[in-house]
């Protein structure tokens, strides 16, 4: 299902405010983040027709809170509301449908929306999984279903990268989700250092550098999960 941005045009999500792994700006502990963050006290809307599923409000969570149900057992969650919604459970909307402001209400360090898409049976909390591929385009993937961004390297996150790098003509391998000096290569191919196949320090920190975070040449949960989004979205 193809969704809106909530937030007007214009606006990006925060550079800390991705999808996955990040370190936590009120405890400072590595934490998965559910959603996405943008900044800023603006109108938000619905992101597609659906109906309000819940209303509620959490002083030390969300905030303000709403959940609202699409069609294919999808569910959007608005967090972090400047004041109550006027919707109320059972409520139809339509894409583009005023919800509140975003504010800074619940465990918030400013203005800003935080903003999930859930897949679970009533979208519970942690069913979350990347609202960027529905927002930036029909959610399509180079593997048969979206990554969870979990912040680990496992077999499909490998089988995925080795999906892309194959298409993109850097693999010759198989694509099994099995990493070796093939798969090395073909990423040292792609972010263009010397192809030893070998990762080291050199390949780690060029590929951090193609993602666009801290090039530490160590491939933490920031890292991998910044891979995961990437793939995701189809943009690597």
């Amino acid at each position: 299902m193809r969704l809106s941005q909530p937030w007007p045009k214009g606006k990006k999500v925060n550079p800390n405010g991705k999808y996955g792994m990040r370190r936590h700006p009120i405890s400072g502990r590595m934490k998965k983040h559910r959603g996405v963050d943008v900044a800023g006290q603006y109108p938000v809307t619905s992101a597609g027709a659906g109906v309000v599923h819940h209303v509620g409000w959490s002083p030390n969570g969300g905030g303000h809170t709403v959940r609202i149900k699409h069609a294919n057992n999808l569910f959007t969650v608005y967090y972090h509301g400047a004041q109550a919604t006027r919707l109320r459970v059972g409520d139809r909307v339509e894409a583009g449908t005023f919800i509140y402001t975003s504010g800074t209400t619940g465990a918030s360090t400013g203005n800003h929306l935080h903003f999930e898409v859930r897949t679970g049976r009533n979208g519970q909390w942690g069913s979350d999984v990347d609202p960027m591929p529905y927002l930036d385009g029909p959610v399509t993937a180079t593997q048969p279903s979206l990554l969870k961004v979990n912040g680990k390297l496992d077999r499909n996150t490998w089988r995925a990268l080795q999906t892309v790098l194959q298409a993109s003509g850097h693999y010759k391998g198989v694509v099994d989700g099995v990493p070796g000096p093939f798969t090395y290569r073909a990423i040292q191919s792609w972010v263009g250092v010397g192809q030893d196949g070998v990762i080291g320090p050199i390949t780690r920190r060029a590929l951090q550098r193609r993602l666009g975070v801290k090039p530490d040449g160590v491939w933490g949960p920031i890292t991998i999960s910044a891979l995961q989004r990437a793939l995701n979205e189809g943009v690597l």
